[in-house]
């Protein structure tokens, strides 16, 4: 089995633009917007398969997985990813990286899948910072962009290099 994360990328742009078109219309029925103080795109790969864009308005907002609360209305599902539980023993997966180089994930696949999906995850904020897709949002003057996976086999920035190339 072979799984191209680029393939995987145009959807995620899009759903980052309706995600940013759902906050801002529940902004706008509430009449009282909060400033986003992060945003925050979560995943899961293995048993799930699913990715979640989430705008954190909690004043002390910080990468501490409060991402992962109430995300089932807006989860975007990876049918096509693998379920790791229900793959034969002798199968062999395969992940080609955003650079497209092929990557043989068999050896440590959660950390190694993981690192896949996150560096696009992080690729496509940083992608959408830049065309200007979070504009339209209301943000802290410090708001974070972040990648997490659920079970903490990846995350962006460092911690101690938050501030640096992840602002909205």
């Amino acid at each position: 089995m072979i799984i191209d994360i680029r393939k995987d990328v145009p959807e995620f742009e899009k759903y980052v633009a309706r995600r940013v078109s759902e906050h801002l219309a529940v902004s706008k029925k509430q009449k009282k917007s909060k400033a986003v103080a992060r945003i925050d795109f979560g995943f899961e790969f293995g048993q799930a398969n699913w990715v979640a864009l989430v705008f954190d308005t909690r004043e002390e907002a910080e990468p501490d997985g409060e991402w992962s609360r109430g995300i089932n209305k807006f989860l975007l599902e990876r049918p096509n990813w693998p379920l790791w539980h229900k793959l034969p023993d002798d199968a062999k997966v395969e992940f080609i990286d955003l650079k497209g180089k092929k990557v043989n994930v068999m050896k440590n696949p959660d950390e190694m899948i993981c690192k896949i999906i996150g560096d696009a995850l992080k690729h496509v904020l940083i992608t959408a910072r830049d065309k200007g897709v979070f504009k339209p949002l209301i943000k802290t003057e410090k708001c974070e962009l972040g990648v997490e996976n659920l079970e903490g086999y990846y995350g962006w920035p460092a911690y101690e290099k938050r501030g640096r190339e992840n602002l909205a």
